[in-house]
This record gives structure tokens, sequence and C-alpha cells, in this order.
């Protein structure tokens, strides 16, 4: 039984050649339930404190100027850009598809 003061979720991206859109979809690891979030846009900054190694991540709700900050080392920096930035080069659409 998971403590009351736990949440854990796990979070599955992919994103869909033919639309050109990134999806998502979030469930519960305690119920396996749909985990359903509100439309919003979030932004995401990493940054360093130049007199140390600590790293700040801001999360900062758009629409509601809401913020929550993560402090940590390297590893989120190197974290973000391994596991959730894909920098490969965007796959050339064919352009004998007639779009739908």
């Amino acid at each position: 039984m998971m403590s009351s003061e736990t949440f854990s979720i796990l979070v599955w991206c992919w994103h869909d050649q033919q639309t050109g859109v990134t999806q998502l979809r979030v469930k519960r690891v305690d119920t396996g339930e749909d985990v359903h979030l509100k439309e919003g846009s979030f932004l995401l900054r990493i940054s360093k404190d130049e007199n140390s190694a600590v790293e700040r991540c801001l999360i900062r709700h758009i629409a509601s100027g809401q913020e929550a900050f993560v402090q940590s080392g390297p590893q989120l920096r190197a974290f973000v850009k391994a596991c959730l930035l894909d920098d490969r080069p965007p796959t050339p659409t064919n352009p004998n598809s007639t779009g739908g």
C-alpha cells in the first residue's frame, strides 16, 4: 500500500509522425487509472548557480503564473536532455501526401 503522502504517476509520450503532434498518456501507479490533465502551458527553465554546482528547475504554469522550484545537481539537466528532449532533426514530410 502506498503512503498517503506519495503520489506516483507513469507518463508516456510519443510523437505521431503523420500528424506532427506529440501525445501524452498519464496513469496512476497505485490504481492503474488514467490521470486526466488540465489543458495548459508550462515553462520549464533549468539554471545553474555560477558559484556552486546547484541546478534549479523552475516550472511555471503560464495561465496562472504559479511557480514551483526544484533544486538538484548536474544530473537534472542531463536527465532532461537525455530522456525528454528529442534532438533529432524532424523527418521531412512526404511531398506526394495530400494531407488528409
